[in-house]
């Protein structure tokens, strides 16, 4: 892997989580320590990993070269966020997928494209769910993990619900994040 794959992985996490630690960094990418994390960001020219994220994450005013928008008066930014694929074994994104956001740099979006036609008609097979990992509400649909799998539900009462029968899952869940839009191919 070239070192500005790996860069490139690191900002992803950093965008997913700005509060990740380079420990973590190094765990996310299988580095056998820290120091390694410390040694590509040296290769890119970046003195360390609080520049680093301030790179990635930006506390500056966005460029007067980024696409924007405006959707019923409030500006739309065109953002890239890392595309997961729907193994949640897989740490590092697949690709990245681009998505208006009305901020230039919003934190903790991330796309994942499903797997799966389980929750066919509603979510089906290549699917791009765009995930917000900071959001924690009850009135949007979520998406769920376990050790082995990605899943979509529904909290109603305290219960995490199935999309087609309405069964309870159990309660093991990990909550990813709420489920903020969903592109869909037809070809």
């Amino acid at each position: 892997m070239q070192y500005s794959n790996y860069l490139a992985h690191m900002a992803a996490l950093i965008k997913q989580n700005p509060s990740i630690t380079v420990r973590q960094i190094a765990a996310e990418l299988q580095f056998a320590d820290s120091k390694s994390v410390y040694y590509w960001l040296e290769k890119g020219n970046i003195k360390g990993i609080n520049e680093f994220k301030r790179l990635v994450l930006g506390e500056e005013c966005p460029q007067p070269g980024l696409f924007s928008i405006e959707i019923e008066g409030t500006p739309h930014y065109l953002v890239s966020i890392p595309l997961f694929d729907w193994n949640p074994k897989r740490k590092k994104p697949v690709e990245e997928w681009f998505h208006l956001h009305n901020h230039p740099q919003p934190q903790g979006l991330f796309a994942i494209r499903v797997g799966t036609n389980d929750y066919s008609p509603w979510f089906m097979e290549n699917d791009v769910l765009i995930i917000d990992g900071d959001r924690n509400s009850d009135s949007l649909w979520r998406l769920y993990r376990t050790e082995q799998r990605f899943l979509i539900g529904r909290s109603i009462n305290g219960h995490v619900l199935e999309p087609n029968t309405l069964h309870h899952y159990p309660d093991s869940l990990t909550a990813v994040g709420a489920i903020l839009t969903q592109h869909r191919h037809f070809s």
